[in-house]
């Protein structure tokens, strides 16, 4: 019996040293006064592999962006013509083409030689020497009439709604033969060649070249194939871009998800999890924003391009702004996710601030977890099995979290202000069904309530 006694005495008075040693920390708290912590070399090496983690997944950032737009342009037909196809209903662009197909069409006929041919062949009909020379005054505003008429049927042919629907139609074409052999080379109006890519003008001429004859101009008919491409971008050469389909088509997929990986591992090496979290947070904001502002630089650098290209820097802005658009916008949204997990991180760490936040946040969700036993609600061996594993249940809403973003690329502010609020939500909630024994013990003995609260709370520091 005395055995018996002894044996069950031993874990009251370990559990009353416990308490004391809590109420002691919990006083040396509310005096201002912070305890003297004892640094624990040990493992150390886990910050350091975290951080080398953490910073390695920093710069994949603005790799995976890229690389996850470059595969969606490329597998995704609807994502390329979503790109391509409203390119034709800007001014700037619709500009450049009809001044580069109508110099194309000069180029191939000289209206000055065809209009004397035909005045001549009229000439030697026997006109009278008055009507001989006054057909010869025509002649020049003949030339520039047949010039005009050519350039105003280019005019209208590029702006019409009909040609929005060609070039869409082309493009479409264009991309499969992209998918097909790696290359749209002869696929359409946009193409690719070893110089880079292009748009290729035959297309606009024979489209041209109908609408002349339709309107009875028989000497449109005259006009030969054009055998032209505008390059708008210099890239490499057809080998090259078949290599790299295959590698984009991989690592397009696979690189974001071994970034978020690397950071969720830099996450779970990390000896203190919230200054792993912080430094996550401050990686997506660097790299999501790196690429925001290196894409912004590259706009302003297009009027220097387009000079090397001889091409108008109006239309090439407009074409280098409608490709990397969706990048720069999800850069952004990178970056302010990054920001709002740093805050997360900064919620987490040990500052007196921090701490002050998730009392707060305790409290009320205590309350509210009391009130909400008051009126009946008993979550039973659910609620205890939540309470006591609640760090895992968390974790498993932050991995559910970021698979949904994963599923949403290309992501937009929208989206991950959505996946966030989901997410909070269902945390709250599934906070609120927890069952914890010493608020239980709180509503039952009110005295106790000064001892529970500091081993709550260390109970929660030492989760982070």
């Amino acid at each position: 019996m005395t055995q018996i006694d002894a044996a069950g005495a031993e874990p009251d008075v370990a559990a009353l040293a416990e308490r004391v040693r809590l109420l002691e920390a919990e006083n040396a708290r509310l005096t201002g006064e912070t305890p003297p912590r004892t640094t624990d070399r040990r493992g150390w090496w886990r910050g350091l592999l975290s951080a080398v983690v953490i910073v390695i997944a920093t710069i994949l950032v603005p790799v995976s962006i890229v690389t996850g737009w470059a595969r969606l342009q490329l597998v995704d037909e609807e994502a390329f013509v979503a790109t391509m196809a409203p390119l034709v209903d800007d001014p700037a662009v619709q500009g450049m083409i009809i001044d580069e197909t109508v110099e194309a069409i000069n180029a191939q006929v000289d209206f000055d030689e065809l209009t004397a041919n035909v005045f001549d062949g009229i000439a030697d009909l026997g006109l009278p020497p008055r009507a001989a020379q006054a057909l010869g005054l025509l002649q020049a505003p003949a030339a520039d009439g047949l010039r005009g008429l050519v350039s105003q049927t280019v005019t209208r042919v590029v702006e019409s709604d009909a040609f929005s629907d060609v070039w869409a139609g082309t493009t479409r074409a264009a991309h499969r033969a992209l998918t097909t052999a790696a290359t749209s080379d002869g696929g359409g109006l946009v193409v690719r060649t070893d110089d880079g890519v292009g748009i290729q003008l035959g297309a606009i001429v024979e489209r041209v070249k109908e609408n002349l004859t339709e309107r009875g101009v028989g000497i449109a008919q005259l006009i030969p194939g054009v055998d032209r491409v505008i390059i708008i971008g210099e890239g490499n050469n057809l080998a090259m871009i078949r290599t790299g389909y295959a590698l984009a088509n991989v690592v397009g997929w696979w690189l974001p998800v071994i970034t978020l990986a690397l950071f969720g591992l830099g996450i779970l090496i990390a000896r203190r999890r919230s200054t792993a979290v912080l430094g996550t947070g401050i990686g997506l904001a660097v790299g999501g924003g790196t690429l925001a502002v290196t894409l912004a630089i590259g706009g302003a650098a297009m009027g220097a391009v387009a000079g090397s290209l001889d091409i108008s820097p109006s239309a090439l802005d407009v074409i280098y702004g409608q490709l990397v658009d969706s990048m720069r916008r999800t850069g952004v949204v990178i970056a302010v996710l990054g920001v709002f997990v740093a805050l997360l991180g900064w919620i987490m760490g040990r500052s007196r601030a921090a701490d002050s936040v998730r009392r707060t946040v305790r409290g009320l969700n205590a309350t509210a977890r009391t009130k909400l036993a008051a009126r009946g609600l008993d979550t039973g061996g659910f609620g205890t099995w939540l309470a006591r594993y609640r760090v895992l249940v968390r974790s498993i809403i932050a991995i559910l979290a970021v698979v949904w973003m994963l599923s949403l690329r290309p992501l937009s502010f929208g989206d991950v202000v959505l996946v966030i609020v989901v997410a909070i939500l269902v945390a709250w909630v599934l906070e609120l069904l927890q069952k914890r024994p010493a608020e239980q013990a709180d509503a039952a003995d009110p005295a106790g309530e000064a001892a529970a609260a500091p081993a709550e709370q260390m109970t929660e520091a030492s989760e982070l």
